[in-house]
C-alpha cells in the first residue's frame, strides 16, 4: 500500500473575482510532497505560491480540485494540530517571553502549556536559544525572532510544516546561516516541509524537490529533484554542482 502523501494538491484551481474582473491565481496546480520530504515552491510574484499555501492550510477555499494534508482535508488537519506554520513576519506577541510565545499554539488548541514544559525547553535548545527563555521579542535580533517562530511552529510536533518566506526579511549572511540551522532542525523533526521562497540558492540548499511556478495563470511548470546528499554544509554553496543546479532552475524560472 502506497504511503499517504504529506501534502497533496491535485488539479487545484482558484480564481479571484472583484468588480467584474477575474484573476486566475491557480490553474490545475498539482503538487505531491512525500512524507518526510522537503519541497521548495519558487516563482515570480503573483504566481500563486501563497494562495496555494493558504488553501493547503484551510485558510482559503479553492474552486476545484483535491487537497489533502497527511490524508486529511486542510481545515481539519490544521485544527487538529498536525500542521505547523512559520511566516516572514515572526508575529511574536511583544508582551510574552520566548517560552510563552512558543506555547501559544497549545493554548489555541486548548492544551495546557504547563504539561509541555519539557517540549518547550527542548525546542528552545534545538533552535539555539537556550538562556533566552524569558527574553521578550524586543530584546532579540531578527534572526532570533525567526528562530522563536520556527520553534512555535514545531511545538505541536506537526507532521507537516509550512513556511512562507520565513527568512525573507534577513540579510544575505543571516539568511544563509538560518538556512543551515533550518536544515538541521528539519532533519531532527522529520516533518514534511513546504517552503515558499523567492531565493533559488535557498531552495537548492534546503529542498529535496524544487517546484517552479509561472504566473498568469499560476501553474507548475517543472518539478526538479535535488539529488545532493545531506547534511549540506556551508561549503556546498560554493560548489560547481550547486551553481549548475541554481543555473538550471533560473532558466526554468525565467522561461529559457
Amino acid at each position: 500500500m502506497a504511503a499517504i502523501p504529506g501534502i497533496l494538491l491535485r488539479n487545484v484551481c482558484k480564481t479571484y473575482r472583484s468588480r467584474g474582473s477575474e484573476v486566475v491565481a491557480l490553474e490545475g496546480m498539482t503538487l505531491d510532497c512525500p512524507p518526510g520530504s522537503f519541497t521548495a515552491l519558487i516563482g515570480p510574484s503573483g504566481c500563486g505560491k501563497s494562495p496555494a499555501m493558504r488553501i493547503a492550510l484551510g485558510r482559503e477555499d479553492h474552486d476545484s480540485g483535491e487537497v489533502r494534508i497527511a490524508g486529511r482535508a486542510p481545515a481539519p488537519a490544521t485544527a487538529s494540530g498536525i500542521t505547523g506554520v512559520a511566516f516572514q513576519d515572526a508575529a511574536l506577541l511583544p508582551w510574552r517571553s520566548v517560552a510563552r510565545n512558543i506555547a501559544l499554539p497549545l493554548e489555541v488548541l486548548d492544551r495546557d502549556p504547563s504539561r509541555y514544559s519539557h517540549e518547550i525547553a527542548k525546542l528552545i535548545e534545538l533552535v539555539g536559544l537556550k538562556g533566552y527563555e524569558n527574553a521578550l521579542p524586543g530584546q532579540l535580533s531578527g534572526g532570533m525572532r525567526q528562530r522563536v517562530s520556527i520553534a512555535r511552529s514545531l511545538i505541536t510536533s506537526p507532521e507537516v510544516l509550512f513556511m512562507d518566506e520565513p527568512f525573507g526579511a534577513l540579510d544575505q549572511i543571516r539568511r544563509r546561516q538560518m538556512n543551515i540551522e533550518l536544515q538541521r532542525i528539519w532533519q531532527e523533526t522529520k516533518s514534511t516541509a513546504l517552503l515558499v521562497t523567492h531565493g533559488i540558492d535557498e531552495a537548492v540548499f534546503l529542498a529535496d524537490y524544487v517546484v517552479v511556478m509561472h504566473a498568469n495563470p499560476g501553474r507548475v511548470v517543472e518539478v526538479i529533484e535535488i539529488p545532493f546528499p545531506r547534511p549540506r554544509r556551508e561549503e556546498f554553496f560554493g560548489t560547481p554542482d550547486f551553481h549548475a543546479m541554481t543555473d538550471r532552475i533560473a532558466r526554468v524560472l525565467h522561461g529559457h
